[in-house]
């Protein structure tokens, strides 16, 4: 086994922490695993994994949320997605990403920020924004997990309604990470430590799941609005303090 026995338990802990926060709000799940594990794990190998157990938490979660999807708006979200998604994993492959880690932690900060006083990128979700989201979500997801992050900056921006961003949220990940899977196998990024990661993460993962959605069905469109803003603020702080310290 590659990697050792704290490690895989440590990342276990984490991976609940972060699987709560996922059955809550939809997203977060890779993005703090990643905060928190890149410390011991290389990024290359826990994004492929990361891909594997965001399928597995989609298709666990898409019963409960398959009738609020907006599929108008899904479509060219979801196929968007899929040019941005290779298009980052560029740069994981073959370029030092902290240099553009930073930026996208600190735009996403910068974002929070503007949203937190007010600002707003408009009415609602239309067909370009959503393409534009899209791109966004899978050029982030392939190069540093923080897809969800980005997205997440467009749907407080246009006040979105909670039970569909989180409905979105389960459903283009499902589509996303099963295309970043045989993405990450062209790349030559999945190893038999892959899986051991993915393993280590699968129980905390559902555990997590089912008491983040039981949080969900009492929470209120303004609470799930403030926990996406601390979220991301925290989250995006984490990111930069992780670089600037390396």
């Amino acid at each position: 086994m590659p990697i050792d026995w704290t490690q895989l338990l440590a990342l276990g802990a984490i991976a609940l922490v972060a699987a709560v926060v996922r059955g809550y709000s939809g997203f977060g799940f890779s993005a703090i695993v990643i905060a928190g594990a890149s410390l011991f794990i290389a990024p290359a190998a826990l994004v492929p994994a990361l891909f594997m157990l965001e399928i597995v938490a989609s298709i666990h979660m898409l019963p409960g949320v398959r009738h609020q999807i907006d599929y108008p708006n899904f479509w060219p979200m979801a196929a968007a997605c899929l040019v941005g998604l290779p298009a980052g994993q560029f740069f994981l492959v073959h370029l030092p990403a902290d240099t553009i880690r930073i930026f996208l932690s600190l735009a996403i900060l910068l974002s929070t920020a503007l949203l937190w006083r007010g600002y707003s990128f408009g009415a609602g979700l239309t067909r370009p924004l959503a393409g534009a989201t899209g791109f966004v979500i899978g050029f982030g997801s392939g190069m540093a997990s923080v897809g969800g992050l980005m997205a997440m900056v467009v749907f407080l921006g246009i006040n979105y309604p909670a039970a569909q961003t989180r409905a979105m949220f389960v459903a283009i990940f499902l589509v996303m990470y099963i295309y970043g899977v045989g993405v990450s196998a062209l790349n030559g990024l999945i190893t038999e430590t892959t899986f051991w990661i993915a393993l280590a993460m699968l129980l905390p993962l559902f555990a997590g799941i089912l008491l983040g959605q039981k949080q969900y069905l009492s929470a209120t469109q303004e609470s799930f609005r403030k926990f996406g803003f601390v979220l991301l603020a925290v989250l995006a702080s984490i990111g930069i303090a992780r670089v600037v310290l390396s």
